[in-house]
């Protein structure tokens, strides 16, 4: 008999140690494919569904629940003053970890103080991940939120300052009690006639359809829909789109047959009911122009900021509401004129006398005052061409000088910024732990002019204006940086079209130091000082600012062109 030998194991080229690093190297590549697999497996968003949303009548308020088939998460969606015991007359939720799967975006409450949900998905969802619910009020309310213990329910009690009395079932006759339904559905001379009390649309439709015989089809979004209404000799055409407009559905007539869906396009039978339109502002930025319509709304608009317009996509007889809501909201804001005047003088005397000698009425009357009495502001009405001349004289006898004298056109709203003077750059040292660095700073000086004019279009003008004058009073002996002399007021006040504001009291005293020196001699160190002489000598000054504004027609022009060339004229 032939006998086998045992086969032992036969040793590694690497020995044992070299079994551990195969192994190892198994390992590395393991990990090395789950690494290269995660943003394939991180793409996958973890997700749960809204299965569906209850409400419940209370005494004093309305329960709302919302239901997923997993773990769901909310956050606010706006503000939280109504979370905490404050009230809102709208409240937004935001579902993180949910999509919706309810099949309709509108659902209808009507149970006091809850008007409506509306449910969205918003723009800057990841994947279609994130739902919207707003919750449409009667009134402002407070609102609290709870958790079931799964964590698969969210449970939403919108609180009342009233509460309301539970109405015994079946009390009363049919359709006239608060808690009844109607449901009359007759077809006269060829003409539709419906009184309906919290009907149920499906049925109703189906009776439309028995009467008039034609082909009424309808999406399983309006399944739930219930409407109350009250139409008395309509065509069939003009009744579908009454119901349809008033409770937000799409209506279309394709090939015989009338198709109603839910108006909010969230698949393609509700796609192929819709239109899409884009609406280009002129004068608006897209994004304001979509915020001011309701906010229901939003789930219909996208923003194209490329082309400034706003896309939407609704109803067809939507899209006429909303083109004619954007034709209101989008106009031409009005564009106002500053011409300022910016004077200083050694004493404001002279000033007021030019002021006085140009009126021959008294009538400067101070509109604000600050306590301290050093800055005042007022409005002196139109300023006169005699002024002008009296300026002129002043300037010419050397007891002022016009700072500047800008004119600029601002938006109604914004802000017009001015700018007359210097950039000068200074060089700072700076000691660091790696030594001492230096490196160049600019410091503006001159005088800065910001006014935020805003007008409601009735002829008045209401002027922020802010004026600041500076200037390099000399330089510290010690670091040798410059020393900013700054004068700046700022104010609120309103007048008329072309009437001028004067901010005065911006007083400066400033002190120059003059240093003299015999030359050579005043450089030996210690005995230098002998042959050098100081002086410091100061002056007083006054800065005064004339802001006039101006309306503009469309075209950006004043009103009157002769005030138009004379604005030109002056100073000249």
């Amino acid at each position: 008999m032939m006998q086998r030998k045992p086969i032992g194991r036969r040793p590694h080229p690497l020995g044992e140690c070299g079994t551990g690093r195969w192994a190892a190297r198994a390992i590395l590549t393991a990990l090395a494919a789950l690494i290269v697999s995660m943003p394939a497996a991180a793409q996958n968003r973890a997700y749960c569904n809204i299965t569906s949303i209850e409400t419940q009548q209370l005494s004093n308020g309305v329960q709302i629940t919302v239901k997923a088939d997993g773990v769901v998460d909310w956050d606010s969606d706006g503000d939280w003053s109504a979370f905490y015991g404050g009230a809102s007359n709208r409240l937004s939720m935001r579902f993180t970890n949910a999509k919706s799967q309810i099949g309709r975006t509108f659902i209808d409450v009507s149970k006091y103080p809850v008007s409506f949900l509306q449910l969205s998905v918003p723009q800057d969802a990841v994947e279609g991940v994130g739902v919207v619910m707003m919750i449409g009020l009667y009134e402002p309310s407070s609102v609290s939120v709870n958790r079931s213990t799964d964590r698969q329910s969210i449970v939403i009690t919108v609180n009342s300052k009233r509460t309301i009395t539970a109405r015994a079932a079946g009390s009363g006759s049919n359709g006239t009690n608060g808690g009844g339904t109607r449901e009359d559905v007759e077809l006269r001379d060829g003409k539709v006639c419906i009184n309906a009390l919290r009907a149920k649309l499906l049925p109703l439709l189906g009776k439309l359809a028995e009467l008039t015989g034609a082909n009424l089809a309808a999406d399983d979004s309006v399944k739930d829909r219930e409407v109350s209404m009250t139409i008395d000799g309509l065509s069939l055409d003009d009744a579908l789109t009454a119901i349809t407009s008033a409770y937000g559905l799409a209506f279309a007539k394709m090939d015989g047959t009338y198709m109603i869906c839910d108006g909010t396009p969230n698949d393609l039978a509700t796609y192929r009911l819709s239109g899409t339109e884009s609406f280009r502002m002129k004068y608006i930025k897209a994004q304001t122009a979509s915020g001011l319509l309701p906010t229901f709304l939003y789930s219909f608009l996208h923003v194209n900021e490329a082309q400034n317009a706003v896309v939407v996509t609704a109803p067809n007889q939507m899209l006429d509401k909303i083109r004619s809501d954007f034709t209101k909201v989008d106009i031409a804001p009005p564009q106002i004129m500053i011409e300022a005047l910016a004077v200083e003088a050694a004493s404001t005397e002279d000033l007021n006398a030019a002021l006085k000698a140009a009126y021959e009425h008294n009538h400067i009357t101070a509109s604000a005052d600050f306590a301290n009495g050093d800055i005042s502001y007022r409005t002196i009405g139109e300023l006169p061409h005699q002024f002008y001349a009296q300026l002129k004289a002043l300037i010419a006898s050397g007891k002022a000088r016009v700072r500047s004298n800008p004119r600029m056109a601002a938006v109604n709203g914004q802000n017009a910024d001015l700018f007359i003077g210097q950039t000068k750059f200074i060089k700072v040292s700076i000691n660091t732990s790696a030594g001492k660095q230096e490196y160049i700073q600019g410091v503006d000086v001159g005088v800065k002019l910001q006014v935020r004019p805003w007008t409601g279009g009735n002829g008045e003008i209401t002027v922020g204006i802010q004026p600041e004058v500076s200037n390099i009073s000399e330089q510290e002996r010690e670091t040798g940086l410059p020393v900013i002399s700054t004068r700046r007021a700022e104010t609120t006040v309103r007048v008329k079209d072309g009437e001028t504001v004067m901010i005065g009291g911006l007083t400066q005293t400033q002190d120059y130091r003059t240093r003299t020196k015999v030359p050579i001699l005043g450089d030996i160190p210690i005995l230098g000082a002998l042959f050098q002489s100081a002086k410091t000598s100061s002056m007083n000054s006054e800065l005064v600012v004339f802001v006039t504004p101006h309306i503009l027609t469309e075209t950006g022009r004043l009103k009157d062109e002769a005030r138009e060339q004379a604005i030109r004229d002056r100073l000249k």
